[in-house]
């Protein structure tokens, strides 16, 4: 076996292991956002907290959909409250879509969640490991050219 195959191999393990560590319980998460919000409309969520308000062509950019389709996933979170839907003050033509107080307290507490979901996987390393871990993070990060969060 190559090394090259050898190495995809580990990582194909390492990802399905850290897939197991990250599976959360489906009771975690809202009982109607886990039946009626699809992941499409989650992603949209997620954009929409990370980039703020965004005009319906940059929606559709990022669910990489046409107009419409976009316009009728926003119109179903719209429904659940936690997007709203106005006319720019600078040009009336233009609609955007943004997060309501309802879909930021949402996003906020999926957030928590997360962090508290990652607190509990490596809270079972002691402090000798968690360096290791730390170290081997921050050479990911070097190595692929980000800024540490």
């Amino acid at each position: 076996m190559s090394e090259e195959l050898a190495k995809y191999r580990q990582i194909d393990a390492l990802i399905e292991a850290l897939s197991t560590l990250w599976e959360k319980d489906p009771h975690d998460v809202p009982e109607w956002v886990a039946q009626e919000v699809t992941l499409g409309q989650m992603r949209l969520l997620f954009m929409l907290s990370s980039h703020g308000p965004a005009p319906m062509s940059r929606v559709a950019e990022w669910l990489g959909v046409g107009l419409p389709t976009a316009s009728g996933a926003v119109e179903r979170v719209e429904r659940h409250g936690l997007v709203s839907r106005q006319h720019r003050l600078d040009d009336r033509r233009v609609v955007e879509c943004q997060l309501t107080d309802a879909g930021r307290h949402l996003m906020d507490q999926i957030s928590g969640m997360r962090l508290e979901a990652m607190k509990d996987v490596l809270g079972v390393l002691n402090e000798e490991e968690l360096a290791q871990m730390a170290h081997l993070i921050s050479v990911v990060v070097e190595r692929r050219g980000l800024k540490p969060g």
